[in-house]
């Protein structure tokens, strides 16, 4: 008796160890593509981060790209925001959000046009937001 209980959670373990290593395999990546557009005469400074992972700064020169990619937590509350810099303009924008682009970035990078008055998602339908407020 006390065999077969002792096999039935040594199976119960198993079985949960392998479905959530199964599940952290599965889970989805999502690339972010970043586009200076700007102007044609301005270089842009940015750094993307989140609360554990720091991406660390870049430079980009009028439309040159930089891109990174990124697991989806299992909670679908991954978030990434970039500091954004150029003359004496200084932007925040948080521009990966689980919740806002998982769907519509699943199969395609989400491409972000980084303009004056804020950025546009470029995926599917183009969409633009906001700079986040100045805290």
């Amino acid at each position: 008796m006390c065999g077969s209980y002792a096999f039935n959670i040594l199976f119960s373990v198993i079985f949960m160890v392998i479905l959530f290593g199964s599940l952290c395999e599965a889970r989805l990546r999502l690339d972010v593509d970043i586009i200076n557009d700007i102007d044609p005469n301005v270089q842009l400074g940015l750094h993307c981060k989140s609360k554990d992972k720091d991406l660390g700064s870049q430079s980009l020169a009028p439309h040159q790209h930089w891109g990174f990619r990124e697991a989806i937590n299992v909670w679908e509350t991954t978030l990434f925001f970039c500091h954004f810099k150029w003359g004496s303009q200084d932007k925040w924008f948080d521009i990966l959000v689980t919740r806002r682009d998982q769907y519509v970035c699943k199969h395609h990078p989400c491409v972000w046009s980084i303009r004056l008055d804020g950025p546009c998602r470029l995926t599917g339908q183009e969409k633009c937001y906001p700079w986040n407020a100045n805290i």
